[in-house]
């Protein structure tokens, strides 16, 4: 059974660049922040331009237990592909991520804000967990709208606050927010 050590789980957040134009101000900080003032987690919002930065970061969180280990969830914004992100110009996959991090993301809770990125077998999901340790992870198979993707992380999120075991925040999740859930194709592993 997939448990998470503590109902309070606070937000690691990675967001790469919506726009090429640098006058869009397009992100998932202010999400953030409604977490943080309503449901008194803590965050840790970074953006993220290279696969090198992005592995330093995480490195970062994951290396230093005594500082960082309260932060359970792994929010991950960037644009998508089928089994990948993108970061930069460039696209990464999971398989990749996994080993990159392998044995590094125990008890996390790693979501991917981005299009497709789940578009994968359950089998690829299972290989992911395993070699990252990961707890979970989550996000969507399709193309999804900005707004209405950063309004359902809100509503998952808060929903990781309210139970420990991973069962039950999916149960939840597909309970009060079915039609949102399949719009936008939500998957989650664990």
């Amino acid at each position: 059974m997939s448990i998470a050590n503590l109902y309070d789980k606070n937000i690691f957040c990675l967001e790469g660049d919506w726009e090429s134009d640098l006058r869009k101000k397009s992100s998932v900080q202010s999400a953030l922040q409604l977490l943080e003032a309503n449901l008194e987690i803590d965050t840790i919002y970074k953006t993220c331009s290279t696969y090198e930065e992005f592995c330093n970061r995480l490195f970062t969180l994951t290396g230093d237990k005594r500082i960082y280990g309260k932060y359970s969830i792994i929010y991950l914004a960037f644009h998508g592909r089928k089994s990948k992100i993108q970061i930069g110009e460039e696209h990464y996959t999971l398989d990749q991520i996994s080993n990159q991090f392998e044995n590094l993301l125990q008890d996390k809770i790693v979501h991917f804000g981005s299009c497709k990125t789940l578009f994968i077998q359950e089998k690829k999901a299972k290989e992911f967990l395993h070699k990252t340790g990961a707890l979970a992870i989550s996000g969507y198979a399709k193309n999804i709208d900005f707004i209405s993707s950063t309004v359902f992380d809100v509503l998952y999120f808060e929903m990781c606050q309210n139970y420990v075991e991973m069962e039950a925040i999916k149960r939840n999740m597909f309970k009060n927010h079915k039609e949102l859930c399949e719009a936008l194709d939500f998957k989650i592993y664990y």
